[in-house]
């Protein structure tokens, strides 16, 4: 299968890009190793029917292209509730303290329908053909001005590669003839992929008990197992659930265990209530074989991103890395992504 740009990943960057590519009417077509589109977008239907983003969750005004991109494809959004108090544990033997919140900086927002609505809108406007699904790079040849795409769905062919996967998962993952060249390398393989370290979890119910009582739902612990929680009930208000960030040590344990710490945890909070809960969900990223090739190697939160060496195009810019680690402009978050996407647009247009 031929086309005269293939984009390696339907995560944002990848989805962005073929969108604009797509009202320009470019030929393109997207290889994607995952059985769905939206990368690390994420979002969880739990049993109550409430979308729990187990992936990006968040943006701020100060995220312009993100924002434009919402509006274009008649998406919304809605401020995070963060209240004025927050439960509070500074240690493992003290007690959680409801404490006094911090005025906020910058305001949250969340997307109607969860992150994923903005992936799942995005593919909704490109043909299905065009999207290639299930389907793992193996290894990339360019020969005479074309490049030999090897999957493990077989050959496809194309004059331009836009890699829009995360930099180490393409130093560890996918063989290039001509090979890279040794400094992208040597970066990319020490480049931290956003969120490749976290467990979010979320947990449904049938009310937001918390609120009736009275009582944050905002959480922070330096023991864990929760390191962080949030109201993430939806828009409406007809359903309700908390959402939020697992210590990295509890990648070590096992979904039902982390599961009954994390109820005893919130149990210790909130009381019986808890108990009652409709559903709990949480995502280890670290397992993710498409996020982190390489789960031993522990690197630094954010580190490499938006390192110009990341940025590069090669084979006179017919192969051009591309991937919200990449970007110039808040790499690694959605924002990123986003912008990433609009600078592979502008390079293909100046050179197709």
């Amino acid at each position: 299968m031929h086309s005269k740009i293939t984009i390696l990943g339907a995560g944002l960057t990848g989805l962005t890009l073929a969108y604009l590519l797509q009202q320009q009417g470019f030929d393109f077509q997207i290889l994607e190793a995952k059985k769905c589109v939206g990368g690390r977008l994420n979002t969880k239907l739990s049993g109550n029917h409430i979308p729990i983003d187990l992936g990006a969750a968040w943006l701020w005004d100060y995220n312009p292209n993100l924002k434009q991109l919402l509006n274009q494809l008649n998406l919304t959004i809605y401020p995070q509730e963060m209240g004025d108090k927050v439960w509070y544990q500074p240690h493992a033997s003290a007690d959680f303290q409801i404490m006094q919140m911090p005025p906020q900086q910058q305001v949250s927002y969340r997307i109607n329908g969860g992150s994923t609505n903005l992936a799942l809108s995005i593919a909704a406007t490109l043909d299905k053909k065009q999207i290639h699904l299930n389907t793992v790079v193996e290894s990339i040849e360019y020969v005479n001005h074309t490049y030999t795409i090897k999957t493990d769905q077989g050959i496809f062919t194309s004059d331009y590669v836009v890699s829009c996967i995360p930099p180490a998962v393409v130093a560890n993952s996918i063989s290039f003839d001509p090979q890279l060249p040794v400094d992208y390398l040597n970066v990319a393989r020490e480049t931290q992929t956003w969120m490749e370290d976290s467990i979010k979890f979320g947990i449904g119910f049938k009310s937001a008990f918390w609120e009736e009582k009275g009582l944050p739902a905002t959480t922070f612990s330096n023991a864990g197992p929760i390191a962080e929680m949030y109201d993430y009930s939806n828009l409406a208000k007809d359903r309700f659930a908390l959402m939020g960030f697992l210590h990295p040590h509890m990648n070590d344990i096992n979904p039902e265990d982390r599961e009954a710490r994390v109820i005893k945890q919130l149990e210790s909070i909130f009381g019986e209530d808890v108990l009652d809960y409709v559903t709990y969900e949480d995502y280890a990223w670290n397992q993710d074989i498409y996020v982190n090739s390489i789960p031993e190697n522990r690197l630094v939160p954010h580190q490499n991103n938006g390192n110009l060496i990341l940025r590069k195009s090669l084979n006179n810019n017919t192969l051009i890395m591309a991937g919200s680690e990449t970007s110039a402009v808040l790499p690694g978050y959605m924002e990123g992504a986003v912008n990433s996407a609009l600078k592979a647009f502008e390079m293909l247009k100046n050179c197709i």
